[in-house]
């Protein structure tokens, strides 16, 4: 493995195992009474799930179909940055229009989306700006 590929790798684990304590803080915390906190255990769940397997497997079989580990991150980078549009956009409901808190928001959620969405097109297709050498698959 390439330095560079095994820096992502690590840091996938390690972002997905971190999510995983994550959503076990919100379960210990007594989480398990409002939907919205079900709905965000859920998808902490999924989110650390997904790149905790892209960070520790090479491949994982799909529907009887191997798929590189690059893929696999995609789809969970994907799903975190669904979730944190859906974050963002459900604060700025709460939030006074126009008012400085309410365009700091929005400025966070339209960064975030959109640097969450480049970087899982990057893993989805192995590297178009970054070293294609970093989303290599092993054989």
């Amino acid at each position: 493995m390439s330095g560079l590929k095994t820096i992502v790798r690590h840091g996938f684990a390690g972002s997905g195992a971190a999510t995983l304590v994550l959503a076990g803080l919100f379960v210990v915390n007594g989480g398990l009474q409002a939907l919205e906190t079900l709905l965000v255990i859920g998808w902490l769940i999924v989110v650390g799930v997904t790149l905790l397997l892209a960070g520790t497997r090479e491949r994982l079989a799909v529907g009887g179909r191997a798929v590189g580990w690059p893929r696999v991150a995609a789809i969970g980078v994907g799903i975190l940055g669904i979730g944190c549009a859906g974050f963002g956009l459900s604060q700025l409901r709460t939030l006074e229009v126009a008012s400085g808190a309410w365009l700091l928001t929005a400025a966070l959620t339209v960064f975030v989306v959109g640097y969450v969405t480049w970087f899982a097109r990057e893993c989805w297709t192995g590297g178009r700006q970054l070293d294609e050498e970093m989303f290599a698959v092993e054989r």
